[in-house]
């Protein structure tokens, strides 16, 4: 017996899912069914192993096994199967072999579902046009999508427009997006060369009646690249543009060759003569030079500016021994008195046929600033090649004498400066006070027991504590011919000294030491002084029984 095409139903047709392969099946699964029938003395078999049709949702994979009824892993597809992609609807003729039987069957695959997107704003300049797909992103679908407008927008019409954009696949399923149009008549932004200046309102203006700028265009800087937001308006719309400052003109550059010695350092900079642009320019080496090299290198130095652009230039560096040794000059013998500092380096200087890199160190390593004697003092001059030269002079260490005829001539010369014929002696001694205050700053310490000592650093260093200022003040109104004293604070902890001056009517309180509060004890009277005393703690309490009664 046969079976004919028209026996066939739904029992021999499979559909596919979405998304994975599901066999529907109207009637019972017949696992086999073999009806073995004698015909002219031959025989044959009937199947209904295989579906006769399968359909499939475009997008969905298709395996052998999913055209039988009772799936086997071992089933495929043979040479003589219609090639077929699963993104392309349409009917394909198929054959599977499993073992040794072969089953002619048909797939069809559809697509049913319509395409996805999402709609994308655009904003354009006038008179530019694009694509119906320029307005749509994320489009999704199994088949091939095209996107097409709707009605054809408006390129020429200024401001906002809705723009329908249809999604068409390959099985004819549509969907229609709304997108929105915006056309400017403003550029959306605008490229400038670097150093040309700010552009006018024209070179942001396609098309406009009325158009001004919000941004003060001139408040930029033309030699900075970058992109800057310029805010302007025409025909009623504020408009915001991106303005680009590009700089597309490499450096130009002027180079030389350069002979050094060998070990120094050497800078880009060194071999430029000139190097212009409208940006800034940086300058390196393409590869750094080998400075311990005797003879000549080649090297490249790239300049590049503020837009990226860059200036290659070849230069020969030629480095030479160094073997002269520095010379040092002005190194003598040296004195100084206990307690002194010494400049070691005045006067002293170092010469070498290669100055870069030359240094000098003295070595004072056995000297005693605080006692009597002989020291010796080391120069050592080093240069960059490692050429080294060295003198040892002598510093006489002595006890200072401190000689009252040097400190008068000190204090007469002060004197010829600062007072003149007519000042009577109260004037004198105002200017006296004043040039001690302006001249001698205060520090915590001084040698006590020496007045001249003390009158010596206050006019020689110009510092000192309260008895250097007293000692100071003293000398100069003495060789003025003022009348003046000493006077000590007691108890002397804290220790303080000032002066007693008598012009021609009595004794005063004179005090150049300068204190917190600054008052100006110039000539202050008894009361004056032991009314600022007492709101001081004590500060010029003083044994009256030793000196004269202070007015």
């Amino acid at each position: 017996m046969s079976e004919t095409n028209d026996d066939k139903s739904n029992e021999e047709t499979q559909e596919l899912g979405h998304k994975k392969c599901k066999k529907i099946c109207l009637a019972a699964l017949v696992c086999l069914l073999l009806a073995v029938a004698v015909v002219s003395g031959g025989m044959y078999y009937i199947q209904s192993l295989a579906y006769h049709v399968c359909r499939v949702e475009a997008g969905v994979s298709v395996l052998p096994s999913d055209f039988l009824k009772n799936p086997n892993e071992d089933v495929f597809f043979t040479d003589a199967s219609q090639p077929f992609d699963i993104t392309e609807p349409g009917e394909y003729n198929i054959q599977i072999q499993n073992g040794m039987f072969v089953y002619r069957c048909t797939l069809i695959i559809e697509d049913t579902i319509a395409p996805t997107g999402s709609p994308v704003q655009m904003v354009m300049e006038m008179g530019d046009t694009c694509e119906a797909d320029s307005f749509v992103t994320d489009i999704a679908d199994a088949t091939q999508v095209t996107v097409t407008y709707a009605e054809t927008p408006d390129f020429t019409k200024a401001g906002n427009q809705t723009v329908e954009v249809v999604l068409t696949d390959k099985g004819n399923n549509q969907t229609i997006l709304d997108a929105e149009l915006f056309i400017s008549q403003i550029r959306t932004d605008l490229t400038i060369e670097a150093g040309s200046g700010a552009p006018d309102i024209n070179s942001f203006i396609i098309e406009a009646k009325e158009a001004s700028f919000v941004t003060d265009i001139d408040a930029f800087d033309y030699t900075k690249v970058g992109d800057y937001e310029v805010s302007l308006k025409a025909d009623g719309y504020t408009y915001q543009v991106m303005m680009h400052i590009e700089d597309t003109q490499p450096p130009e550059v002027e180079v030389r060759d350069l002979e050094r010695y060998a070990l120094i350092s050497v800078s880009a900079n060194d071999f430029t003569v000139s190097a212009e642009d409208v940006t800034e320019i940086t300058m390196a080496f393409k590869e750094e030079p080998d400075l311990s090299y005797i003879g000549t290198q080649n090297l490249e130095i790239v300049y590049t500016d503020g837009g990226g652009n860059e200036t290659v230039k070849q230069v020969s560096l030629t480095l030479l021994e160094d073997t002269e040794k520095p010379v040092i000059n002005g190194a003598v013998d040296l004195r100084a008195f206990i307690g002194e500092s010494v400049s070691y380096r005045r006067g002293v200087t170092v010469t070498d046929n290669c100055p870069d890199g030359l240094i000098m160190n003295v070595d004072t390593a056995a000297v005693n600033l605080g006692e009597e004697g002989v020291y010796p003092v080391t120069y050592t001059a080093r240069d960059a090649a490692g050429n080294t030269a060295s003198v040892t002079v002598n510093l006489t260490v002595t006890e200072k004498v401190y000689d009252i005829n040097e400190v008068n001539a000190m204090a007469d010369s002060i004197l010829a400066t600062i007072i003149t014929p007519e000042m009577d002696q109260l004037a004198q001694a105002r200017a006296i006070f004043d040039y001690v205050r302006t001249h001698v700053s205060y520090i915590e310490h001084s040698e006590k027991g020496n007045w001249v000592r003390g009158a010596y650093e206050g006019l020689v260093y110009g510092k000192g504590d309260c008895f250097v200022y007293a000692s100071t003040a003293k000398v100069l109104l003495t060789r003025a011919g003022i009348s003046n004293m000493d006077i000590e604070k007691v108890p002397s902890s804290p220790m303080h000294y000032w002066n007693l001056v008598d012009v021609g009517d009595g004794w005063y309180h004179f005090d150049t030491t300068p204190r917190w509060d600054h008052p100006v004890m110039f000539m202050w009277s008894e009361e004056q002084l032991m009314n600022y005393s007492a709101r001081n703690r004590n500060s010029h309490n003083y044994d009256h029984s030793l000196y004269p009664v202070v007015n």
